[in-house]
């Protein structure tokens, strides 16, 4: 496996689960579709650093889908709506143990003895923590969160909403 300093999630990471070194060090395996790396920081630190590299700080990405799943738990974070790059938590953010999924690679989501098992899109299966219904709870408000952002994103493109008057005879660049 490659192992790798730093990291952020892009479009091919699937699943960043936690690993402990000899030592007693929290690093990450990442799950990419077509290769897993190890790399040398928590699954936390590298979504605090994905969450930056989007434009917000973690809190601020937090903050942002409180206001649109309002009363929700253990919140997806958001980095990229246009590449459905979404990151859900299996357990409190705040957990060691807390795997970060792509809802967007999830192709499915078993129990198999007594275990919850996630099939990625790559055909690999990752157990999770968590319940099945709990996880496909979290992976709709992904979907909610996603779709809003695309949604609002649409209205501010949308010309005619804004202008006041038509804007034919007018040239628009």
């Amino acid at each position: 496996m490659l192992m790798k300093e730093s990291y952020a999630v892009w479009r091919e990471t699937m699943v960043v689960k936690p690993m402990y070194t000899e030592n007693g060090e929290l690093w990450s395996v990442v799950h990419e579709l077509y290769k897993k790396l190890i790399v040398k920081m928590s699954p936390r630190e590298i979504m605090n650093r994905s969450c930056i590299h989007a434009g917000a700080s973690y809190q601020g990405m937090i903050d942002a889908a409180k206001l649109i799943l309002p009363g929700k738990k253990m919140l997806p974070v958001c980095l990229s709506p246009g590449y459905r790059i979404c990151m859900v938590p299996t357990l409190s953010p705040d957990s060691e143990e807390c795997m970060w999924v792509s809802y967007h690679h999830v192709k499915r989501v078993f129990e198999k003895k007594n275990r919850t098992i996630i099939e990625c899109r790559n055909k690999e299966e990752i157990e999770i923590q968590g319940s099945v219904e709990s996880f496909l709870t979290k992976t709709g408000h992904a979907q909610q969160l996603v779709l809003t952002y695309l949604d609002r994103q649409e209205e501010m493109w949308d010309l005619s909403s804004h202008v006041a008057e038509s804007y034919e005879g007018y040239d628009v660049y």
